[in-house]
């Protein structure tokens, strides 16, 4: 019961990496063949600071693709981190039957990677709510492009006295608010999707730590409704309103602060974004 419960987290911090890597990874701008064109051809002949011996960067602004050995980001490269920390714990969840529970360092080592993962998720949802990305602003790229060219198309119009093309293209400045409007919907949905798995996971992993705590004293029906109350979180919060979200994330944020272990772990990855990587904690460091 307690290795599903421990595969169970996994899914879960798998999912909420999926998804934050989904709003903090922004696309090439798609531009429109003629737009493309002409914005290409605008910076060729304006920025003085192009180096047009260096062909690499001549072709990043032809080809407009500034992906090539671009070096993943700190927020890539940390959840890359959290998905090898807990592969190899689930390992040693998957062989939780033939643990010494005599043994506190093996249940240490065993539960620490699952701990340090349920605050880093929690911590994470914190940062993306107080400080959301914004995955959709190559498409509002576009949009803003789209007016730029309406407003020169407007003080023509304006200036020779064609009404019927002046009210065109205030037509066509409407569709464009509507579509920014629309973008910005979708876009506030796909980060409270995002915080809504972190949170989902956040949540898990704090039982399941406290389940672990107390696994030893506990009989198979108590262990057996833990576990499915566990595994119904998902359903609890999936679909809900988003305000219901951000109750949770207090909750689960309070649970942790009261469970005296999970407190350690909160303490130790807050001082670890502040502090060098000589001088960090060693409760979330790699185990060795």
């Amino acid at each position: 019961m307690l290795r599903v419960t421990a595969e169970k987290f996994h899914e879960q911090v798998i999912a909420a990496i999926t998804s934050v890597k989904e709003i903090y990874t922004l696309g090439n701008v798609p531009l429109e063949p003629s737009v493309s064109r002409e914005s290409i051809t605008e910076q060729l002949l304006d920025d003085n600071g192009i180096d047009f011996s260096n062909i690499n960067q001549v072709n990043k602004i032809i080809t407009q693709d500034d992906t090539t050995d671009k070096p993943p980001s700190v927020v890539e490269r940390d959840l890359e981190d959290l998905t090898a920390e807990y592969d190899t714990a689930l390992e040693i969840f998957k062989n939780l039957e033939n643990v010494d529970y005599g043994s506190s360092q093996i249940v240490a080592k065993t539960t620490q990677p699952a701990r340090c993962l349920t605050v880093k998720m929690l911590l994470l949802a914190k940062e993306i709510q107080a400080n959301p990305p914004k995955p959709s602003n190559p498409r509002r790229v576009l949009i803003s492009l789209k007016l730029k060219d309406l407003q020169q198309q407007y003080r023509e119009a304006e200036s020779s006295g064609n009404t019927t093309k002046i009210a065109e293209i205030k037509r066509q400045v409407a569709e464009q608010i509507d579509e920014w409007l629309k973008i910005n919907a979708a876009e506030k949905k796909l980060i409270e999707d995002s915080i809504t798995q972190l949170v989902i996971a956040a949540d898990t992993g704090s039982k399941l730590s406290k389940l672990i705590d107390e696994y030893s004293d506990l009989d198979f029906e108590v262990i057996a409704t833990r576990v499915t109350q566990i595994v119904g979180v998902t359903s609890s919060l999936t679909g809900k309103d988003y305000s219901s979200v951000l109750t949770k994330m207090r909750t689960v944020e309070t649970t942790i602060n009261s469970d005296p272990t999970l407190r350690d772990f909160l303490r130790d990855v807050s001082i670890k974004t502040r502090l060098t990587p000589t001088s960090q904690p060693k409760l979330c460091q790699e185990l060795g």
